[in-house]
């Protein structure tokens, strides 16, 4: 690019196509420049691509310092539930930062998201209206545009789109940056930037408490189903003794495993009574988790149950009535102790006939 500007007089950096011949303007207005790790870290969501139809959305967070991407995923998804996650997977590896600096939108001033980053003293810090060069992961997001999006572009399913974006997000992690080509300490990769430092501490059990009203794990039995209170639910077969986060939200319950979503229902949940009430129009999703062993019968998905529910009765304790001993073949205590001295004297004549044995 460089000779390009130099011998074909290419704009600049900080140049458009319109002012290429004209003297070249300064770089816009970051109000927010991270100083030391995890002082900030950036989230946003981005387009990739249409996969029959529906849009593949990139929800990424990055810390700011070292431009270390710390948590992020394709999905079919860009809701609230999804960006927790996201949050949650981040929070539990590298700690708490100081802030957060995201966009204006919905999900970024949802309660549930702002309650835990007040729980948890993090500032959330937006950018301008109609600025997103403002947000640093915007940046990364171009990086992504000219060395991904081809490659996604490629892809047919959803789950080679996931994989590409984790492939993409360790390539990227473990590239020299050009934000740390003059450090002199040769550290020069976001990794290697980054390094050992984590953020402000949490307790994990605290953590889960926070996230607890939106999301909980369960163990995956050997049909592949969880149970949640009254329901056994259908996850994946192929994640059996595995533990899965299970996420309702808007009536909504989500079953993902490693950021990976693998089941989708309607719910009807009682916040008030933290009771489940139903649990309908289940939706499977093809993961690179499912079981590669075939079934004996093979059935689609509406030949199948995915749902089952427990009686709601409660269970009455047994109570028992202390049985009777019954006499052997009829005989008393004395008889009794005489017969079985009878068989072992028997039993010692076959067994040792050379061993007298006096009773």
């Amino acid at each position: 690019m460089a000779i390009n500007r130099r011998v074909h007089g290419a704009p600049g950096p900080w140049t458009s196509a319109r002012d290429a011949h004209e003297p070249t303007t300064e770089p816009r207005h970051l109000p927010y420049r991270p100083h030391y790790r995890h002082h900030l870290w950036f989230v946003d969501i981005r387009y990739l691509v249409k996969i029959e139809g529906h849009w593949v959305y990139s929800l990424c967070i990055l810390e700011g310092y070292s431009r270390t991407i710390l948590a992020g995923m394709a999905s079919e998804h860009q809701e609230l539930p999804a960006l927790l996650q996201l949050l949650f997977a981040a929070l539990s590896t590298y700690g708490c930062p100081e802030g957060i600096v995201s966009d204006h939108g919905a999900v970024f001033q949802a309660h549930d998201y702002m309650a835990i980053l007040n729980a948890l003293e993090i500032e959330p810090k937006y950018i301008e209206l109609r600025k997103p060069w403002q947000n640093l992961i915007e940046a990364q997001f171009k990086v992504q545009l000219r060395l991904a999006d081809f490659k996604f572009e490629q892809a047919g399913t959803v789950e080679e789109v996931q994989r590409l974006h984790a492939a993409f997000i360790e390539t990227f992690n473990t590239t020299r940056h050009g934000a740390h080509q003059d450090r002199a300490d040769s550290r020069w990769t976001p990794v290697e930037v980054l390094g050992w430092v984590r953020g402000r501490v949490v307790d994990a059990e605290r953590l889960r408490n926070l996230f607890g009203r939106v999301q909980f794990l369960r163990t995956v039995n050997p049909y592949g189903f969880v149970s949640i209170q009254r329901f056994y639910i259908y996850a994946e077969q192929g994640l059996s003794r595995q533990r899965v986060a299970v996420w309702i939200y808007e009536g909504q319950l989500r079953i993902e495993y490693r950021e990976t979503l693998v089941a989708r229902y309607r719910c009807a949940y009682n916040p008030r009574q933290k009771r489940l009430r139903e649990v309908s129009h289940p939706r499977l999703y093809h993961t690179v988790f499912a079981s590669p062993q075939l079934e004996l019968i093979e059935l689609d998905d509406t030949q199948w149950i995915k749902v089952q529910q427990r009686s709601f009765a409660r269970r009455t304790q047994r109570i028992t009535a202390r049985g009777e001993q019954l006499a052997f073949m009829g005989l008393g205590t004395s008889a009794l102790i005489f017969f079985y001295l009878q068989v072992l004297e028997e039993v010692g004549r076959t067994c040792f006939p050379h061993v007298s044995c006096v009773m």
